[in-house]
């Protein structure tokens, strides 16, 4: 893995935001959201963001059960070839993380910004924390786009997540031949989750 250096080029998009306390009590507004770092040498050819799940929320307290998904691509020119990057974190159901109609919007949603996003010929790479089970229906959604699923019934928690239910992250390609090594990678554990290493 490599470290983050200060040239690096980076794409936030807000899905929503709030009130947080320093240590001195003084209250200040987060912004909440997700981001991809590129380095520096691959040039960016293109972004969208496309919200998958409600919309943008300014809280004036922060609300759990209220809390927007947006996915965000980014597009760059690796070598010869055109690469997509599609990341999201998926939304959070109380009742668990078995198909619901909310979730069925969201792969429909997912699949609108993928297909906006890429070219014609590009490997597209989708990944994220997407709260799904294996047999979900969002992988017969993305399956339509000629997306592959590398990750499966793959234990993707660390020992910091305590619950049962051990699938979160995934991660799909339009080309599995273009796949070099997949890795979730177990140790040095950093979250609750464990790291998608995808070398293309």
């Amino acid at each position: 893995m490599r470290s983050l250096r200060l040239t690096d080029q980076s794409v936030m998009v807000v899905s929503n935001a709030g009130p947080v306390a320093d240590e001195s009590g003084v209250r200040r507004r987060q912004d909440f959201g997700i981001a991809t770092f590129v380095t520096e040498d691959v040039p960016v050819v293109g972004v969208q963001t496309a919200f998958v799940h409600g919309e943008y929320v300014d809280h004036d307290d922060w609300a759990i059960e209220v809390r927007p998904r947006a996915a965000l691509a980014v597009s760059v020119i690796d070598g010869p070839r055109r690469v997509t990057v599609v990341q999201l974190h998926g939304l959070r159901d109380p009742a668990g993380k078995h198909d619901t109609p909310a979730r069925r919007t969201q792969a429909e949603r997912l699949a609108d910004l993928i297909e906006r996003a890429r070219s014609q010929g590009d490997l597209t790479v989708v990944g994220g924390d997407l709260n799904l089970l294996p047999d979900s229906e969002t992988f017969a959604v993305l399956a339509k786009l000629g997306l592959t699923d590398l990750v499966g019934t793959a234990d993707t928690r660390t020992s910091a997540y305590e619950k049962p239910g051990r699938h979160a992250n995934y991660l799909l390609v339009s080309d599995p031949a273009a796949v070099k090594s997949f890795t979730i990678v177990a140790q040095p554990e950093v979250s609750d989750h464990r790291p998608l290493l995808l070398e293309i």
